[in-house]
């Protein structure tokens, strides 16, 4: 249910840093060039805030969105919407006309938020507070347009994944091996694997874990389905050359077996039978695990595509089409986006999206359990522009990912796997058309 815009907000003076002894009225701060910032109304208002509080760890709303928004606005009160919850899906927040002024998605499901009507363009609010986008990565800024398959921006991204290879030093202090390197192929950690998948006192350790198949088909930009045709794109010789390579590194004697996501990761942290597993950002994960002796290496890569990783996985935040604070929305927004709370949130080993020098030296400085780790190696692969997402990757992407399993079974080859999966997922695609 859209609401009515709001006329336009009378002009006084924007502020990244809330300025003592104002009146009630303004709130003050250089935009930093000469063009003149706007005038922001500093009436008390309660910005409403609708994201996934489970995606973010003790105090993070706290820490990067409630108390720094406070510090710099004080007339600006936010009040989260937690989407985990069933009663707080779009649909039923649209249904019942609590429209959030703020909304937080990430990338690979962004489809669930483009065409509820709250999408809106953000360029307007971008040139109006004079926001220099050329502060941030420029991959994950462009990363927002590619997956929402919109010719400008619906939204700012805040954080994001990087792709990284976690190895327990143990497993290879265990059978004399020397640890992995940054720079290494996806051929190199291969045979790395090959030397500590073994059975060793009665237990069986895995050399590597390469996660989804989607996962690394998206560091060469191939998806599963065309957003535009609608219509499987995974019965082809891109899919084959990924399946493939990862055929090749399930049948590794001791090695098979996939464990994808939190599975492998399981794997790798508790029941630590798995040598080396290629990921995400799981670094907040490993806090409670000081007595597992891990350290962090570069992601493999292609060599037709050196130093790139998995696409980017990123947290958007998008101001609704129907909110009657846009301009006091951007501004929390704009703190987020702060040179002070992105370091902070480097601080606490999330990768900002912020391109500042100082960040890389910054990163995991609050977290003790990161000193002496490498984690310089999660800065040396490049993230791929995010694909174009449609509502039907949920059932494709599931698919795809379990289509290599019959194939390290030996149950079906890989071409017939692939024309399979790209059957099942039209029939779904044609089916959920139809609803």
């Amino acid at each position: 249910m859209a609401m009515k815009r709001m006329a336009a907000l009378s002009l006084l003076l924007f502020a990244t840093a809330c300025s003592s002894g104002n009146d009630g009225k303004a709130s003050e701060q250089p935009a930093g060039d000469n063009k003149a910032p706007p005038k922001v109304s500093t009436e008390p208002v309660t910005i409403k805030f609708a994201l996934s509080m489970g995606w973010l760890g003790p105090d993070e709303f706290k820490n990067y969105v409630e108390e720094p928004v406070k510090k710099r606005f004080p007339y600006i009160t936010i009040e989260p919407i937690d989407l985990s919850k069933p009663d707080n899906s779009f649909d039923k927040l649209m249904a019942s006309g609590v429209i959030p002024d703020l909304v937080m998605t990430a990338s690979p499901i962004i489809y669930r938020f483009v065409g509820t009507g709250m999408e809106d363009n953000i360029e307007p609010l971008i040139k109006k507070f004079n926001f220099d986008l050329s502060r941030l990565n420029p991959v994950a800024v462009e990363s927002v347009k590619s997956a929402s398959r919109q010719n400008n921006l619906i939204g700012l991204p805040w954080t994001m994944h990087f792709s990284g290879l976690y190895y327990n030093k143990d497993i290879f202090d265990k059978f004399g091996v020397p640890y992995p390197k940054d720079g290494m192929t996806w051929e190199d950690a291969r045979e790395l694997a090959k030397k500590v998948s073994r059975s060793d006192g009665g237990g069986q350790y895995r050399g590597l874990e390469p996660d989804k198949s989607t996962r690394v088909a998206s560091v060469l930009s191939y998806g599963f389905i065309d957003p535009v045709t609608e219509k499987p794109t995974v019965n082809n010789d891109n899919w084959k050359k990924i399946f493939e390579l990862l055929k090749s590194i399930y049948d590794i004697p001791g090695n098979s077996t996939p464990r994808y996501a939190g599975s492998g990761f399981d794997q790798f942290k508790k029941e630590r039978t798995l040598a080396m597993l290629a990921s995400n950002n799981n670094l907040p994960n490993l806090k409670d695990t000081q007595d597992l002796n891990w350290d962090l290496a570069q992601y493999p890569s292609f060599k037709e595509r050196p130093n790139t990783g998995m696409q980017v996985d990123e947290w958007i935040l998008h101001v609704t089409a129907q909110s009657k604070y846009k301009d006091q929305a951007f501004q929390v927004i704009s703190t987020i986006l702060s040179d002070e709370v992105q370091t902070e949130i480097a601080r606490n080993a999330r990768l900002p999206v912020l391109k500042a020098n100082n960040i890389e030296q910054e990163f995991g400085k609050n977290l003790a359990y990161l000193q002496g780790k490498n984690v310089k190696a999660a800065f040396k692969t490049n993230a791929a522009k995010a694909l174009p997402v449609s509502k039907y990757d949920s059932f494709a992407e599931e698919y795809i990912t379990r289509a290599i399993e019959p194939v390290v079974k030996g149950e079906k080859d890989i071409n017939t796997a692939l024309r399979e999966a790209e059957e099942q997922i039209s029939k779904n695609i044609e089916t959920n058309r139809q609803k």
